[in-house]
């Protein structure tokens, strides 16, 4: 009984995400480059950062925060699974170039936005 309230709220959360996530990639023209994509990750990149600083800075938040949002509606929302089917797409379609600039902007543009959200987070509650 103790998995179910966590389960529902994880359900919940990735529900919503993945729909965000849908109606991102839904607005955004992704025929020459995965934009949308690449855009939901940097997103949730910068959302997981602040649910992790304010984890951290506040002792007993509501028990069903961290999984809503940080499991549930970041976990829905982000996709790792479209980003490695798209570098590929790009290696089979003969577009070398395009798959190596895509992962490097994904993995180091997530890497400084979370670096860079830290910083920022950790600044904000220091004052």
């Amino acid at each position: 009984m103790k998995l179910v309230k966590p389960l529902g709220v994880i359900a919940v959360g990735g529900m919503a995400g993945s729909l965000a996530r849908w109606a991102i990639a839904s607005a955004m023209d992704e025929s020459s480059f995965p934009w949308a994509t690449l855009l939901v990750n940097y997103i949730g990149a910068v959302l997981l950062a602040l649910i992790i600083i304010y984890a951290e800075e506040h002792a007993a938040p509501k028990w069903w925060w961290r999984p809503l949002l940080g499991t549930g509606f970041c976990g829905g929302f982000t996709t790792y699974s479209a980003f490695a089917v798209q570098v590929d797409g790009f290696l089979n379609a003969g577009q070398s170039g395009r798959a190596i600039a895509y992962i490097l902007a994904s993995l180091i543009g997530t890497y400084l936005l979370v670096l860079l959200t830290v910083r920022f987070a950790r600044k904000q509650v220091s004052k």
